[in-house]
């Protein structure tokens, strides 16, 4: 499937259809992805399935301690 960014206010955003979302067994309002950049300049986009809230703000968490150089660098721009 080919996607486009649409515009998000002042930034861009992917829209994951519905029918996706259902396929993948995953609850549309607490889907949880983690975005990793590929070396070869692509983006790696994989579904985290969450058991509860805590594990959702845990993971949030770890992915933040893990690309906090490139969080800091992504957030000059």
């Amino acid at each position: 499937m080919i996607k486009s960014l649409i515009r998000h206010g002042k930034n861009r955003a992917l829209v994951i259809d519905r029918s996706i979302l259902q396929a993948a067994g995953l609850d549309e309002d607490k889907a949880l992805f983690q975005i990793s950049i590929d070396p070869n300049g692509g983006l790696i986009i994989r579904s985290v399935k969450t058991v509860n809230e805590d594990h959702h703000k845990n993971a949030f968490t770890e992915v933040l301690k893990e690309n906090d150089t490139l969080m800091k660098k992504l957030s000059k721009r």
